[in-house]
């Protein structure tokens, strides 16, 4: 049964603490009690390769483990939309979209209003909230829908060994990092084409406001762009365990070195980002771009250098016992 055990504990690593153990022990009964049922069928034991299939019917452990979290009874209108493996990570996203959404309205809406000498109406406020509502929503509906064809294909003979002491490690949290970059990259990809993403109702003015990017600007928007994607097929591959961790962490300094170099020359090139007939917006405009860069700046370096000492760490206590 190792590999029942192995499956227990992959489930195990996506599970919240306080429930862990009491799941773990119902999922292992259950199964169990599946896997005894069939050999009573066959009337033999049964081979790796039917057991595999049992686990894999059963399901990806991460969409397993999801049906466990509290008050998490997914989404319907009159028939399912997204099911309580994904709700969890739908309910941060959208709460973490809509936040930003109302930031940048805080900030836009008073300088289109005051440019263009109008008033500032619910409808404003109220109209790009619910965009990113559907938008987020249709995102994870359609990731709901795919799950069974793209997320749910993993292999039970591939998981990882059993450990002398499981730890709790990262996965939940690459899961949540994953479909968040999925979200934040397609926003940002969409967002050229469709500036109502960001901006609301204010994108109805950006023609009367005329703002002009910088000549480099597509360049530097490309070049994040690829970023971006970088990222997200190496927060794919760890979160399917296709990449050992210690190469996961050394693309992921090298990809936040990268985008430290874009950020750095995004700063030479300021601070005039964007200019305007209106030198108040222009002005509003690139403080707020520059702001951005700056944040994103530290957090990449944050990140490389947390990266870096943890490189640092596993690779001094995997050091020959001879040197002590």
């Amino acid at each position: 049964m190792n590999l029942l055990n192995r499956y227990l504990q992959e489930v195990s690593k996506y599970l919240p603490k306080a429930r862990r153990a009491d799941i773990v022990e119902e999922l292992r009964a259950n199964l169990l009690s599946r896997i005894e049922d069939r050999e009573e069928e066959l009337g033999r034991p049964l081979a790796e390769g039917e057991l595999v299939g049992i686990l894999q019917h059963h399901g990806n452990p991460a969409f397993v483990a999801g049906r466990y979290f509290e008050n998490n009874l997914g989404l319907a209108f009159g028939r399912r939309l997204i099911g309580p493996e994904l709700f969890p990570f739908y309910k941060t996203i959208l709460l973490m979209n809509l936040s930003i959404t109302l930031t940048i309205l805080c900030v836009v809406l008073p300088l289109v209003a005051r440019a263009m000498r109008s008033a500032i109406t619910p409808s404003r406020v109220l109209m790009p909230l619910v965009a990113q509502f559907f938008v987020v929503t249709l995102i994870f509906i359609l990731l709901d829908r795919g799950k069974n064809h793209w997320l749910n294909r993993w292999d039970p003979s591939k998981l990882p060994p059993m450990k002398t002491a499981p730890d709790d490690g990262p996965s939940a949290s690459n899961i949540f990092a994953f479909i968040m970059m999925v979200v934040g990259t397609l926003w940002l990809a969409l967002t050229p084409r469709w500036p109502y993403l960001m901006l609301g109702p204010g994108a109805l003015f950006l023609p009367a406001l005329a703002l002009k990017p910088m000549s480099s600007w597509t360049t530097f928007y490309w070049a994040i762009m690829v970023a971006l994607c970088g990222r997200l097929l190496l927060q794919f591959l760890t979160l399917f365990r296709w990449l050992p961790r210690e190469k996961a962490r050394m693309a992921d300094v090298i990809l936040r070195i990268a985008s430290l170099f874009i950020g750095v020359l995004l700063l030479l090139k300021g601070p005039n980002y964007v200019t305007s007939p209106h030198p108040e917006v222009a002005h509003w405009a690139n403080l707020n771009f520059e702001i951005c860069v700056v944040a994103a700046l530290a957090i990449h370096l944050w990140g490389a250098g947390r990266a870096l000492i943890s490189l640092r760490r596993e690779r001094h206590q995997m050091l020959p016992a001879r040197q002590y």
